[in-house]
């Protein structure tokens, strides 16, 4: 298997199988599934009551008049704001980050992302910062490929939005050094851009943000003839 930049170069026909020597496959589930409800009415330790304070779904309820001037209650979750980076390293070669992931329950590959937090409001900087620690390598720019307030997720059920990022590297100083919190497992393989495109027409990509990420970066780049 070829390497550059001390990551593993992979195919549409091979890179799942990469991914699962190198550790990343779907977790085995060790007791039933159950509502928030009743976890949160069972003896939980103080770590488990505060992982579920910052992670567990958080809803709140908006009143509206409808065009028919009837009073509408609609309810909502609360979701972080997340960016997400397409960026070329070396030539065509794309970073592909792999990981599990319990909502879909499945090996999930995708491009480097991460959620706002208050410390890091900004989402240009957000894009930066996850792009650095996954990939180990410092955007000179990141590059907003929607409108400013980012793209809806859910529109109906969440307050969540998406902001995808182009973003531009000093290819004389590609040196990654990925630094990863310890509660994160994931490896990053690079694939060609052609290579990636096939997996997006197999159906491969699960996560649509990176199959929108793809063609706003695409359309970007060729309208701007940079690529």
């Amino acid at each position: 298997m070829k390497f550059r930049c001390g990551f593993p170069v992979v195919n549409a026909d091979n890179i799942f199988k990469v991914l699962k020597k190198r550790g990343i496959t779907i977790w085995p589930q060790v007791q039933p599934t159950m509502s928030l409800e009743n976890y949160l009415k069972g003896q939980l330790t103080p770590q488990q009551l505060d992982e579920a304070r910052r992670f567990a779904p958080k809803t709140e309820v908006i009143f509206l008049k409808n065009p028919d001037r009837n009073l509408f209650t609609g309810f909502r979750s609360l979701g972080k704001n997340w960016a997400s980076v397409f960026a070329f390293i070396e030539d065509d070669l794309l970073p592909i980050v792999g990981e599990y992931k319990h909502g879909a329950d499945c090996v999930s590959i995708g491009f480097p992302s991460g959620v706002s937090n208050k410390r890091e409001p900004e989402m240009a900087t957000v894009g930066k910062r996850e792009f650095l620690e996954e990939i180990g390598v410092k955007l000179e720019e990141v590059i907003l490929l929607s409108g400013p307030e980012g793209i809806p997720v859910s529109g109906r059920q969440s307050t969540q939005r998406f902001f995808p990022y182009l973003g531009i590297l000093n290819q004389g100083s590609i040196s990654p050094k990925p630094k990863l919190d310890p509660t994160e497992f994931l490896q990053v393989v690079l694939m060609p851009l052609r290579e990636w495109l096939k997996l997006i027409e197999r159906g491969k990509v699960t996560e649509s943000s990176s199959i929108t990420l793809t063609f706003l970066a695409l359309r970007y780049l060729e309208r701007m003839k940079i690529r």
